[in-house]
């Protein structure tokens, strides 16, 4: 997604979208951070401690699937089009998978928004191979514990953004299951989730 310089201490979130970001930037760092930046980290950033969260690369898409067709839990700022509602899974996964749809800073529409939220988390875009730590949206409140300890850090980080679903295999049946396994190869592969 973004990357941000967040301050007191300076460390570099890289932010890639439905693995707790905002919870991190927006709950423990408040309004005390520089970015977006899209597709890079700034030369000036790099010396500084840079982290990021993965997730289940298909949780993550039914997440994803669930805020752009019902919104996020506690989010007011959230604007779903009138259309969205109406939007099944195979229908998002075709737009998922549509690799003429742009997921840069450029995205504006509809498609590109879910595009950006969607690309596979291990593509450049996102900057993970830039990453000192790497934690897991699956043990989230522990991971965020230990990123805070290596800043010395004491904040608290309240989950915000909570999309509520069930588990991913109630929503992706085989024929999804193969193309997005495709898709997500390299997340599979490189984040060790089975």
């Amino acid at each position: 997604m973004s990357n941000f310089l967040l301050r007191n201490p300076h460390c570099v979130l890289i932010h890639i979208p439905k693995t707790g970001g905002t919870s991190i930037r927006k709950g423990a760092w408040k309004k005390d951070y520089e970015g977006p930046v899209f597709g890079h980290i700034p030369e000036e950033w790099k010396k500084h401690f840079k982290f990021a969260f993965v997730r289940h690369p298909f949780d993550r898409l039914v997440s994803a699937w669930k805020m752009f067709t019902e919104g996020a839990v506690g989010d007011d700022e959230w604007q779903l089009p009138l259309d969205a509602r109406r939007l099944t899974i195979e229908e998002f996964v075709d737009i998922v998978l549509d690799d003429s749809i742009v997921f840069d800073e450029r995205r504006s529409s509809f498609e590109e928004r879910i595009r950006h939220h969607t690309i596979p988390q291990t593509h450049p875009f996102n900057c993970l191979q830039e990453a000192d730590f790497v934690g897991r949206y699956e043990s989230f409140k522990t991971d965020v514990d230990k990123v805070m300890n290596m800043l010395g850090q004491k904040n608290e980080v309240p989950h915000m953004h909570r999309t509520a679903h069930v588990q991913w295999n109630s929503h992706i049946d085989d024929v999804l299951h193969r193309s997005l396994r495709d898709f997500y190869r390299d997340d599979f592969l490189f984040l060790g989730y089975d």
